[in-house]
């Protein structure tokens, strides 16, 4: 079960995830996995949505169920642009998963 912002996140619709975020939606919800938006926009490389997330306050440190973090999906894809950012952003890279 995914929020509008997981699904905007997801999909790279970084103008309605600013709507929604302007509109007061919760920028750390969690789906049942406890995914937020911002790891939900690492996992699928939006990288507008990921910007957008961390100017509007979210928590970069965020875990899922299995202890990864936005830098954890960062590292895995090979995306370096966006590990940049989250690091910027104050990114735990000694976090541990569950794995």
């Amino acid at each position: 079960m995914w929020t509008a912002l997981h699904l905007a996140s997801a999909s790279g619709h970084g103008g309605v995830v600013t709507l929604l975020l302007e509109r007061g939606c919760q920028v750390d919800a969690q789906d049942r996995k406890k995914r937020t938006a911002l790891i939900k926009a690492v996992q699928c490389e939006a990288e507008e949505c990921v910007d957008i997330l961390l100017k509007s306050g979210a928590n970069v440190n965020a875990a899922d169920v299995l202890g990864n973090t936005a830098l954890h999906y960062a590292a895995r894809l090979d995306t370096a642009s966006i590990a940049e950012k989250l690091l910027s952003h104050a990114a735990d890279m000694d976090a541990k998963n569950q794995v």
